[in-house]
């Protein structure tokens, strides 16, 4: 296949790829990539150029894990985005443990953690990797080449020096660089915070075309990568020391978004919350509980925001139960 059609197939799967990159689909779209992917081999084979040049090595693994509705060609008009996006993810982990083909290497390897676990990870070139709980991470070392990405969660570099050069470490919004040190990366609903705790580093922000110029940051900054811009600030010993207190089995809210925390919260109990307002999403929340103590972190709602927490199943609805006496 050449010219004009082997162009267009192309662009159709980068557009696909960029598509799946982020949060906007559901089972509808997923079904008509599928039919996409099946017309001709050419599909498939441009689709995976394109994944592997958006760094999303295992967006076609993912894509047929994805669940979808039995018994209709279309999923329900009131099936729930989040609930169909967390099965993507879901269907994502249970692929390839202990193994990550997608890499094109004997050398990769995928490991993840359940709820409420965590795991430390020593790989080949003697760094390490504390995974968070309910996280998966993706790594490859080479003998010129080290690389990971952390594709669900929480993960606490320590990275050795080594001959082979930088250590690579990829998320979903950019790229992090470093030639050792201690690096704390987080994925968020918008992006990534990355801390680097002992040693400088490279971060650069995926954007259209590949990778946008990087950013070079000190020891003891903490960086976000957002939609737009690579944020860096400096920080200081205390602040860098409550974001890894999930080390000993706490979590530490600092003017931390309510989204945020929740999402802490479900990693290390398995719930899932609701907000009955969605701008109950962007208020902030500060204190410290177990991380397993489900109970503190609803009274800590409770008295910190006036939150109140009913359970449904597996949900925890979350409302507010402040009330205004109006002006005048």
């Amino acid at each position: 296949m050449t010219g004009p059609r082997q162009n267009r197939v192309a662009l159709e799967a980068a557009q696909w790829v960029v598509k799946f990159d982020g949060v906007d689909f559901d089972a509808r779209d997923v079904r008509a990539f599928r039919r996409w992917l099946a017309k001709s081999d050419a599909h498939r084979t441009a689709f995976e150029a394109a994944s592997r040049a958006w760094n999303q090595l295992d967006l076609l693994a993912r894509l047929e894990a994805f669940p979808l509705p039995t018994g209709g060609e279309e999923a329900p008009a009131s099936a729930d985005r989040r609930a169909l996006i967390a099965g993507l993810g879901l269907g994502a982990l249970a692929i390839g443990v202990g193994g990550y083909a997608a890499f094109g290497s004997s050398s990769a390897e995928a490991f993840e953690t359940g709820v409420g676990e965590q795991r430390l990870i020593a790989l080949s070139d003697g760094s390490r990797v504390l995974l968070n709980a309910h996280s998966r991470l993706e790594a490859r070392i080479e003998a010129n080449k080290r690389q990971a990405r952390l594709t669900a969660g929480e993960a606490l570099f320590t990275i050795a020096e080594s001959n082979a050069g930088p250590f690579s470490i990829a998320t979903p919004s950019g790229e992090i660089e470093a030639a050792s040190g201690e690096i704390l990366v987080k994925l968020l609903a918008e992006g990534a915070r990355v801390a680097l705790l002992s040693a400088g580093g490279r971060i650069s922000r995926r954007n259209w075309v590949g990778r946008g110029a990087p950013v070079t940051a000190n020891a003891m900054s903490e960086i976000v990568l957002g939609r737009e811009e690579v944020a860096v600030a400096a920080s200081d010993t205390q602040a860098l020391l409550r974001l890894t207190s999930w080390r000993e089995g706490w979590l530490t809210f600092d003017n931390t978004p309510l989204s945020e925390a929740a999402t802490d919260v479900t990693r290390q109990n398995g719930v899932r919350f609701v907000f009955a307002d969605p701008a109950l999403a962007d208020l902030r929340v500060g204190g410290v509980v177990r991380a397993g103590d489900l109970e503190a972190f609803l009274a800590l709602l409770e008295t910190n925001l006036a939150i109140n927490a009913e359970r449904r199943g597996d949900e925890i609805i979350l409302s507010s139960t402040a009330t205004f006496e109006p002006p005048g």
